[in-house]
């Protein structure tokens, strides 16, 4: 009758467990400009972008528009104090990974206001930016480090948890006998 009940319990449990769900993850970036005259005239700039779900090992794309799992769900940065969004794209938006580590982005956008022209382009992690209405511009380099680290899922605390009951349990009568 215990083997019955402990086996309706666990039973339960796993019949309770919410599905698995992506874990978005964030990007701080970080534009650095080469200075001087190859640089240009704006220092760089910052911003961020998230993913809806963690990059995997190997290669990995991410886009805007997406596939989910393979989807940039937010993209915004400043620099030369204009700030660019997803909204402000003027073609495909997109992220390469390698080993979880940014490889390439690529943006392309202008302001919606419709004053500036603005044009951001990256190839690997290099960025080009050029503010035709105001002359801005700044060449230089993108850094990107993860902003929020996942937390484990709650379904799988509770998988673990189970199993660990589990094996108390049956420790437990092992001694016993």
């Amino acid at each position: 009758m215990r083997k019955i009940l402990s086996a309706l319990v666990l039973i339960l449990g796993l019949a309770v467990v919410p599905a698995a769900h992506a874990s978005p993850i964030t990007y701080n970036l970080t534009l650095t400009s080469f200075g001087g005259l190859i640089g240009g005239n704006v220092a760089g700039g910052t911003g961020s972008i998230t993913l809806d779900d963690t990059p995997g090992s190997g290669f990995d794309f991410f886009s805007q528009p997406g596939v989910s799992g393979n989807r940039i769900t937010s993209l915004s940065f400043n620099i030369g104090g204009d700030i660019f969004t997803l909204a402000d794209t003027t073609s495909l938006t997109w992220a390469t990974f390698f080993n979880g580590a940014l490889a390439g982005l690529h943006y392309d956008g202008s302001l919606t206001s419709g004053k500036v022209d603005n044009d951001f382009d990256t190839i690997s992690l290099f960025y080009a930016y050029n503010d035709d209405l105001t002359n801005k511009n700044s060449v230089g380099t993108i850094s990107a480090n993860v902003a929020s680290a996942t937390a484990p899922e709650p379904s799988a605390l509770l998988l673990f948890g189970s199993g660990a009951l589990g094996l108390v349990g049956f420790a437990s009568r092992k001694f016993a006998a």
